[in-house]
């Protein structure tokens, strides 16, 4: 039965215009209908397999035999419902030449199952008897029409005794042309008088479908559907019009590619619109079926090739989906190559016509079936945004499906009504265009959304320069609280050097006095107090000029508790006092330290500072003992403690400046300052414990030892030859030796007895490091002294 209809493909066959529903984008049956789209390159297998099915379907016996013709009873004014009950057929082999009335009327004649006027598979040639006859008293007249306006060769004809009449002929150009510029479909009018009875005869041939929805309407009924039709057909066109100009307008406003193969896909509906529901035939081409079987498969295959593209262009499918961009390519290619080739169709053989309507076929139904799968990955993968373009998309695969199966009478009880075909493919435009509208209406919102957080972030940045702004004026006034504090200490060391003056000259006059004997005790005290008094002048001094210097030049130099201690005690206690607060000092144990004095007693003094600042009742302590070869002191006040989080960014290092009490003056930066100095000196200063009671800081030095042992330089450049030991007292040598000896990798430590500022600033720009004299064997030991400096 399959090689046998291929076969009967004609040369010069005209396809129906109920084919040309089929094939519309909103249709499917005819040739190849299609149950599901398979995966991985399966389409073609199935829709031949459905195809096989399809007419073995078709032919199963469909038919009961009949002894006479049904008499359809009609009534003047009134339409009589459906006539499929009342129609009676028979296949006829041969040429389509008249036929034989009285062997028709004496041959099994087989009747229609279900509602659908199904003939069963085309391309055998089909008589179709329907009597008609009038039950009411007066004339009437109706119109009878088949529904169809192009098939292969169409007559109806009016039978007289074994006479026939032929009313309409297809074959005929301008009786066609006539007839369906009157009806829109092959159609006459049928006059009875009261109880008069007429056979009306249809012979036709198709070769895609024998679907033909014949109707006996009144020309009341009749015409008002074809204003129906007209209307609805109008209004899907304006509809998709306006989608077309709307999608245009986008696409000049976004510059957007999707918005314009929209609209390409919506201008392909339109036409296929007026095409399929016949206008095209019954105007341009009643006479020339080969041009309109082009036209109608160069429309589908546009519409399929553009909204195929519109959907490798929206969906960004080469870069989200590869797989099925590698398949819309394919189809995209398939739809254009079928194109081409439409112009030259009367050219070809009949095999290659129907092979090109075939392939037309399959590209058609391939793109409709497998948008729905694109679709739904996208709405996945991409946003719920996208469920209008799914709906869309699967509702016209839906169509298809449920029209191929009912067109080809697989399931003869199913309805089809293939003006449904305009109204489905617009709703399928508008839920794409919707689902283009909530994607742009997406992007809108997360473009929003990305300006608010690139304004919220822009925000966060002015306050970030808002804090390094206010940080920097802090630091301004931090440095001048200092230049302020070093100031009042080299007025309070002039003063001291004055009182020193005094003492000398007095210690000077007892000495050349005639009771210098007598008074020998009293030259002692007095010269013991000056020298003692110079040693805080100087130690003062020299920590107040550099406790505010980045430079990690130290002065390291072997000292006893005693004189870090009572200079801070000299410094705090009077100040203590005044805040009727308690200052303990206390030294454990004979402890004598290697370190920077000066630099020590500036990170101490900014220590005590804090607790002066934010101590209100009972006072402070400082304790130093020996732990190891490591001194530890321990600064302990009745503070109000501080909070957990600032502890942890104190001793993590995290800030230097944090406040505890914002109500309280000052920058938050001594604890940071203290931090850096002791750490500059190889210690480490943690916060043990601050709650409401009070808080308990304490410093670990390196260094720290019960007793030392003097050695002398040249031992000291033996036991550390990666460093020169100059003498700076001997200026001479000293100046030779840091001009010749130094290399550029040998570190020089100066050696001297001087601690002033002065003598600091000088070094600081020669040597790596500077030591005071007396050089002992545990400065050696000192972990700055472990490898070269970085300062050369």
């Amino acid at each position: 039965m399959i090689s046998r209809t291929l076969r009967r493909f004609p040369s010069e066959g005209r396809f129906s215009r109920v084919a040309r529903r089929q094939a519309s984008f909103g249709g499917a049956g005819g040739d190849l209908p299609k149950l599901f789209i398979a995966r991985r390159g399966s389409l073609v297998r199935l829709l031949l397999s459905f195809v096989a099915l399809v007419f073995l379907g078709w032919a199963l016996p469909q038919h009961a035999r009949a002894a006479d013709i049904p008499t359809l009873q009609l009534r003047a004014g009134e339409d009589p419902g459906t006539v499929a009950d009342y129609i009676r057929y028979t296949k006829q082999p041969g040429a389509a030449d008249m036929p034989d009335l009285r062997s028709i009327l004496e041959s099994p004649l087989q009747r229609i199952e279900g509602p659908t006027i199904h003939f069963g598979p085309p391309g055998q040639r089909t008589v179709v008897l329907l009597k008609l006859r009038n039950d009411s008293a007066s004339q009437g007249s109706w119109i009878l029409t088949t529904g169809r306006g192009s098939l292969k060769h169409l007559r109806l004809y009016e039978a007289e005794g074994d006479r026939l009449t032929l009313l309409v002929n297809s074959r005929d150009p301008a009786d066609a042309r006539k007839n369906l510029a009157t009806y829109q479909a092959f159609s006459t009018e049928v006059v009875l008088d009261s109880a008069q009875e007429k056979l009306m005869v249809i012979e036709f041939l198709s070769e895609n479908s024998t679907y033909m929805p014949l109707k006996v309407e009144t020309w009341g009924t009749f015409f008002k559907d074809r204003r129906a039709n007209i209307a609805m057909v109008a209004a899907v066109v304006v509809g998709a019009l306006t989608l077309l100009l709307l999608n245009f307008l986008f696409f000049s406003i976004t510059g957007f590619k999707e918005f314009l193969w929209l609209a390409v896909a919506e201008f392909f509906f339109a036409l296929n619109t007026v095409h399929s529901e016949g206008y095209f035939t019954i105007f341009f081409l009643y006479d020339k079926p080969l041009t309109g079987l082009a036209v109608e498969d160069f429309i589908k295959c546009g519409f399929a090739a553009a909204m195929a593209q519109f959907a490798r262009s929206f969906l960004k499918t080469s870069k989200l989906f590869p797989r099925r961009d590698l398949a819309l390519r394919g189809l995209i290619l398939a739809s254009t190559a079928i194109m081409l080739l439409q112009p030259g169709l009367a050219l070809y053989p009949a095999e290659a016509r129907f092979a090109l309507h075939l392939a037309t076929w399959l590209v058609t139904i391939a793109v409709a079936l497998f948008l729905p799968f694109v679709g739904w990955a996208a709405m996945k993968q991409l946003g719920v945004q996208l469920w209008p373009l799914f709906v869309g998309w699967g509702s016209l695969a839906l169509f298809i499906i449920y029209a191929a199966v009912a067109s080809m009478g697989i399931l003869s009880w199913l309805p089809i009504n293939w003006h449904l075909a305009g109204p489905v493919g617009l709703f399928e435009a508008v839920m794409v265009t919707l689902a283009l509208g909530l994607n742009l209406k997406k992007i809108q919102h997360d473009k929003v959304m990305a300006d608010a957080n690139y304004a919220r972030s822009l925000s966060e940045q002015l306050a970030t320069i808002e804090q390094a702004k206010r940080l920097a004026e802090e630091k301004a006034f931090a440095l001048e609280t200092v230049h302020s504090q070093n100031a009042l200490l080299h007025a309070s060391g002039h003063d001291s050097r004055q009182v020193i003056v005094a003492l000398n000259s007095a210690v000077a006059a007892l000495k050349a006095g005639e009771r210098s004997g007598e008074d020998e005790a009293l030259i002692d005290m007095l010269q013991s107090s000056s020298d003692y008094l110079n040693e805080i002048v100087t130690t003062t001094m020299s920590g107040a000029n550099i406790a505010a210097s980045d430079s990690p030049f130290v002065a390291l130099s072997n000292f006893p508790a005693e004189a870090l201690l009572e200079p801070l005690a000299m410094m705090f206690k009077g100040p203590f006092a005044n805040k009727q607060l308690t200052l303990v000092i206390e030294n454990h144990g004979p402890v004598r330290i290697v370190s920077d004095k000066p630099l020590l007693m500036r990170a101490l003094a900014n220590l005590l500072g804090n607790s002066l600042k934010y101590t209100a009742r009972g006072g402070a302590s400082v304790g130093v003992r020996l732990s190891g070869d490591s001194t530890v002191i321990e600064l302990s006040d009745s503070g109000p403690g501080i909070p957990d989080y600032l502890v942890a960014a104190l001793n993590e290092g995290k800030a230097s400046r944090l406040r505890a009490n914002d109500n309280a003056p000052g920058t938050g930066s001594g604890f940071g300052a203290a931090r850096r100095i002791v750490e500059r000196l190889g210690g480490s200063l943690t916060i043990v414990s601050s709650d409401e009671t009070g808080t308990v800081v304490q410093l670990v030095l390196p260094g720290a030892f019960s007793q030392l042992t003097p050695i002398s330089m040249n031992e000291a450049g033996t036991h550390l030859p990666n460093w020169s030991w100059l003498d700076f007292d001997q200026r001479g040598p000293f100046d030779t030796a840091l001009r010749e000896e130094i290399g550029p990798d040998r570190s020089a430590i100066a050696v001297t007895y001087d601690d002033s500022t002065v003598t600091r600033g000088r070094l600081s720009e020669l040597v790596a490091m500077m030591a005071i004299k007396p050089v002992s064997a545990e400065l050696l030991e000192h972990p700055l002294l472990s490898g070269p400096s970085e300062q050369i």
